[in-house]
């Protein structure tokens, strides 16, 4: 992280659902680079967190404790998730809530002494609300029943549940997947619409999440969330980096991501069946690569298909996106923004996605993206792109630029900390520190 130290200092208690490294899902990715910035700017950390059966590797241990002064981690395997599932139904909570309850990390949390509470509590996702929504300032900046100093409270909701899982019903392709997304939607749109209220701040990616949550209170005759702070994730601009011409393998497109969940799938899919096809009748040599981990047996069998190749993981998608002539994300459902979006654009290529892909990145289309909603539009765009080099190249450049203005990490999390110096100090309490946090060593 490129920044310097702080000249307020917090101790900052981070709560998440899953060990941040390695980094190979969004949410470690984003909590990787913030335990990173706050150490970088010199607060006292403390990490809470879950793994499965497997624990953390020592090298990713060594990672995350060289940035928190204490890192408690609690085993959450399989038997745990399925009776929290059951558990949340039965409460009218969000299957996702109840895959990462864990009693112990819940109690981990609520036995601190009061003397010894953070400054600030950051839950990341929906999936961390419940150990900290009793902990802190809500709100309205109510203290607990308790009484006492609370801490300042943040939800890192950053999607809206309730319009992902929408939208993920919508374009399911198995009727079971169909239906327990259309039950996750009924029971995360009840939930956002009360949730919020037991915080200080809501950090959301973009306005779409917002409105949907907004939508959810007005349904239930609540009052809407206007606590919320629009802070999407960052892109790492040194690691995605143009790679030079002589580097682009000749018509070849690509697209990236975990291929095990829905939205991905079913963006590969889409395209495969609808613009592929139309693609290759121009350019029958054409290539294209679908980057990412544990594929589903609809993806593999893919790479039967004349011109395409399913790699499943791959060391480091930056040398798969650098070859690529152009880059595609034809996203059909899913809430937030894309972080392969930035990737892409990092690098400088260009880029062919839908509105739902742009929605939480607002790049301005036909400047640094081109948008496309239907498959002929999709296609066109693709053909025509691969027959403009120049065309390529300036969108590439703007893409770039457009990331590098406002979209690296250390940018938001800057103004994140900004917030949090705003809600804990206000105007008036300059070099105030309050009591660090001092919890139990890591379990194993």
């Amino acid at each position: 992280m490129d920044v310097d130290k702080a000249e307020r200092r917090m101790s900052i208690a981070v709560v998440c659902p899953r060990f941040p490294l390695p980094m190979t899902r969004a949410d470690q990715m984003t909590v990787a680079h913030l335990l990173a910035f706050l150490s970088a700017r010199g607060h006292t950390v403390d990490l809470y967190s879950l793994y499965d059966d497997a624990p953390p590797a020592a090298t990713h241990c060594g990672w995350v404790k060289r940035r928190c002064r204490n890192v408690t981690v609690f085993t959450q395997p399989r038997w745990r998730n399925m009776a929290g599932m059951v558990k949340a139904l039965l409460r009218g909570q969000p299957l996702q809530v109840g895959w990462f309850d864990n009693a112990r990390l819940k109690r981990s949390l609520r036995r601190l002494p009061r003397e010894r509470l953070p400054d600030v509590v950051y839950a990341y996702t929906l999936r961390s609300a419940e150990p900290v929504r009793r902990l802190g300032r809500s709100a309205c900046g109510e203290e607990n029943a308790n009484g006492g100093r609370r801490p300042v409270t943040y939800l890192a909701m950053q999607v809206s549940q309730s319009l992902n899982t929408r939208r993920i019903a919508v374009h399911a392709s198995r009727l079971w997947e169909k239906l327990t997304y259309r039950l996750e939607h009924r029971l995360t749109a009840a939930y956002e619409a009360r949730i919020w209220r037991n915080f200080t701040r809501t950090v959301l990616i973009g306005r779409s999440d917002v409105q949907e949550i907004r939508r959810a209170c007005a349904d239930r005759n609540l009052p809407g969330i206007d606590n919320y702070l629009l802070s999407p994730h960052g892109v790492d601009v040194d690691r995605f980096r143009p790679c030079g011409d002589e580097s682009v393998d000749a018509c070849s497109l690509i697209f990236c991501g975990v291929m095990a969940t829905n939205t991905n799938a079913s963006a590969v899919l889409w395209f495969t069946n609808n613009v592929w096809p139309r693609v290759q009748a121009e350019f029958p040599h054409a290539r294209f690569l679908i980057v990412g981990r544990r594929p589903r047996r609809e993806i593999l069998a893919l790479a039967g298909q004349p011109g395409i190749a399913v790699t499943g993981e791959v060391p480091d998608t930056a040398d798969y996106i650098g070859r690529a002539t152009l880059c595609v994300n034809p996203m059909q459902a899913g809430a937030g923004m894309q972080n392969k979006l930035l990737e892409y654009m990092a690098m400088a290529k260009a880029v062919i996605a839908t509105s739902v892909a742009n929605e939480g990145i607002g790049a301005r289309p036909g400047k640094e993206i081109i948008i496309a909603d239907d498959a002929s539009e999709f296609a066109a765009a693709t053909i025509s792109l691969l027959r403009d080099a120049a065309r390529r190249d300036a969108l590439g450049r703007s893409a770039r630029a457009f990331v590098k203005r406002g979209w690296s990490w250390e940018a938001h999390f800057l103004k994140l900390e900004a917030d949090m110096l705003e809600k804990l100090f206000g105007g008036s309490a300059s070099g105030c520190v309050a009591a660090p946090i001092s919890i139990a060593q890591p379990r194993s």
